[in-house]
């Protein structure tokens, strides 16, 4: 149950998603990765130990566990800063990602360091006329999230890293949200 040379188990993988189902966070691929790893190593560590997998989730879930520990490092900590100038770097990165043919989204720059992104057909209706556009977030202490473009709406984490690559996954996160491929994770 441990990671592998190509990354960890599917077993811990699948443990780790699950613990992410419902949670209002969404997670870049990598950072479920890293989880799953940290997830995979810590069976191991209790298998050399005679405790099994299934033996972990009696007290706690050590997979939603991994998931925090890990997605901890990519949302808002004090202990992150970057400069204006990094911040705007990452948001121009991200209108990139967004706006490639790839991702094929509409994105253009919103105040300070939010992006807007038009909604689609398929968006989750939001704003007092339910047609409000997605607004993503870059902070300078760390962290990204997703919200409707309207006052008062629920603003959702993205646990990714800050980085051009991370962009890139935080990009393909608000596509599956703007095409409802997520449901509304703003109603969890």
């Amino acid at each position: 149950m441990s990671t592998t040379d190509t990354g960890p188990s599917t077993a811990a993988y699948a443990a780790v998603e699950k613990a992410a189902t419902g949670l209002r966070t969404l997670y870049a691929p990598s950072v479920l990765d890293e989880a799953a790893a940290l997830l995979g190593d810590l069976w191991a560590a209790g298998e050399r130990h005679g405790v099994t997998p299934k033996e972990w989730d009696w007290a706690v879930s050590l997979a939603g566990g991994a998931l925090e520990v890990i997605a901890s490092r990519y949302t808002r900590t004090p202990d992150t800063e970057r400069t204006g100038e990094e911040v705007f770097a990452l948001r121009h990165d991200l209108i990139e990602a967004l706006t490639s043919a790839e991702i094929g989204l509409s994105a253009r720059t919103g105040s300070r360091t939010m992006t807007v992104v038009d909604r689609l057909p398929e968006t989750p209706r939001g704003g007092y006329h339910g047609d409000a556009s997605l607004v993503v977030g870059i902070y300078s202490n760390g962290g990204w999230d997703i919200s409707m473009n309207a006052d008062g709406a629920t603003v959702v984490s993205i646990a990714a890293p800050a980085t051009k690559a991370g962009a890139a996954e935080v990009a393909a996160l608000v596509r599956a949200v703007a095409r409802g491929e997520l449901g509304n994770p703003f109603r969890r």
